[in-house]
């Protein structure tokens, strides 16, 4: 039976509990975090996995947006935060448009970029997002690598069909590779915090096989 973190809140903190062995990756952070970031990387969380999830558990959500998702109900997704949005054809795919949104998502009201390249799905020309990169700039007092951990742990238990996860945490930075290499229902996601002009920026790319896509 797979085990992964329980995230678990009181009084407004978001504590973080390993059951059964933990590689070196996934051990506890050895510096704690204050209980005022503690609160706010808590809050973080907590909307970065609010919203919407694929149907099946077959793919990974994060602010209510999943790869496979169709244009239709991404863009009333991102219509009710009154985005910014601008489209354009992808050269080498003429029958593929990437789109771009200023966004505003989840619980928490928060800014986030998104772009999203989809192709025509069906003989009406339907169209889904067969990958998603959602990129925004982390509060000052949210840590970054408490709320990748926590995301990877999450996204693990999204999909039934996990082959691996690669993780690396550091100093305001980590990178989490995830997915299903094997089999027609193929889902992955990256994500990444880095630091940038004094802020940590958390980028996350979901992506899903076009045969996956088809059958969903």
């Amino acid at each position: 039976m797979r085990c992964g973190r329980l995230l678990v809140f009181a009084s407004g903190i978001a504590l973080l509990v390993a059951c059964g062995r933990a590689s070196d990756d996934e051990k506890p952070l050895s510096v704690p975090l204050s209980a005022q970031d503690s609160a706010a990387t808590a809050r973080e969380i907590q909307a970065s996995l609010s919203g919407d999830v694929a149907p099946g558990k077959q793919s990974y959500s994060f602010r209510g947006l999943y790869a496979g998702m169709p244009q239709a109900r991404l863009e009333e997704h991102v219509r009710r935060s009154e985005a910014m949005s601008s489209c354009h054809a992808v050269e080498k795919s003429p029958t593929d448009v990437t789109c771009t949104y200023d966004a505003v998502l989840g619980s928490d009201s928060a800014h986030v970029s998104v772009e999203a390249q989809y192709g025509a799905v069906d003989a009406r020309g339907d169209r889904a997002a067969f990958t998603i990169i959602a990129t925004r700039v982390l509060p000052l007092d949210v840590d970054g690598v408490p709320l990748a951990r926590a995301m990877s742990d999450a996204f693990e238990a999204q999909t039934a069909l996990l082959d691996k996860r690669d993780a690396s945490y550091g100093h305001q930075q980590a990178q989490v590779r995830m997915g299903t290499a094997n089999g027609a229902r193929q889902n992955f996601v990256d994500l990444a915090v880095t630091s940038r002009a004094g802020r940590e920026l958390l980028t996350v790319r979901l992506s899903r096989s076009r045969t996956a896509v088809l059958r969903r």
